[in-house]
């Protein structure tokens, strides 16, 4: 082979590469660039009457932040929207949240109505033995070590509420024996496990204001109790359960009203 033929072997070869580098590099920056539109457009979602209420100064500075930082954003929105729905339509009660963990929901919950009693239940020790002995799929893989790195003081302490913020340390429906006459607008269910929320639900439905509403939260396939759970009860419940579409599954149950 002669040294021209070899030039332009090695010079047709160097092209193609040229070309194949240039067309994977022009690849890879269209893709990031895509992404980056389409992260920025996510991020700058943001439901038409949340927007309006910025415009009108009547978010708090703090509840904008929660906003910003919590991943969830239509677990979060929801909760707004049936937060304002509930003042709106004047639903007695007070809130609660069974399955609280660090606080992360209570906080969000309690900034976005301050005025009211905030219950909170939970063992703020980890799961118990008897309620994880029924489970199947992803809490089958639970111990009693789950969920235990918290404790009711730097829940409080996170919070950084008012006084409307009550502990409920214990067994769940063993910590309610002093409610018998609270009434309840809005109740967070976040137990996880079959029994819980199962209880949860028996006994929240029962102090439920006409109107009021239990939100459930990991109604997903991962989570077999929770599913069973929410499927038992509202077989023997006039309402139906309502989907909300966000990242780990959430059904609602809002209470009929009395129609006078």
């Amino acid at each position: 082979m002669s040294i021209i033929m070899l030039n332009i072997i090695i010079a047709l070869y160097t092209y193609i590469f040229q070309i194949t580098a240039i067309t994977l590099i022009a690849a890879v920056v269209v893709l990031m660039v895509r992404y980056l539109i389409l992260s920025i457009k996510e991020k700058s979602y943001y439901p038409a009457q949340w927007l309006y209420m910025l415009k009108n100064k009547k978010i708090s500075t703090e509840l904008i932040q929660l906003e910003k930082n919590y991943d969830d954003k239509i677990r979060f929105y929801n909760f707004w929207f049936q937060i304002e729905r509930i003042k709106k339509e004047n639903v007695k009660g007070a809130f609660a949240e069974l399955g609280v963990y660090k606080g992360e929901t209570a906080k969000i919950i309690h900034e976005m109505e301050r005025s009211r009693k905030l219950h909170l239940f939970d063992t703020f020790e980890g799961f118990k033995k008897d309620d994880l002995k029924a489970e199947t799929g992803e809490a089958a893989t639970y111990s009693t070590k789950n969920f235990a790195d918290t404790d009711e003081k730097k829940v409080l302490k996170y919070i950084n509420g008012n006084n409307n913020i009550i502990i409920h340390k214990g067994h769940f429906p063993d910590t309610t024996k002093d409610l018998e006459s609270e009434i309840f607008a809005l109740v967070n269910i976040d137990a996880d496990l079959y029994n819980p929320i199962k209880k949860g639900c028996e006994y929240f439905y029962k102090h439920l204001s006409p109107g009021g509403v239990i939100i459930i939260h990991d109604y997903n396939n991962k989570w077999e109790g929770a599913i069973k759970a929410v499927n038992e009860f509202t077989k023997t419940i006039p309402e139906n359960i309502i989907e909300v579409p966000d990242m780990h599954g959430t059904v609602m149950i809002i209470k009929n009203k009395v129609v006078k």
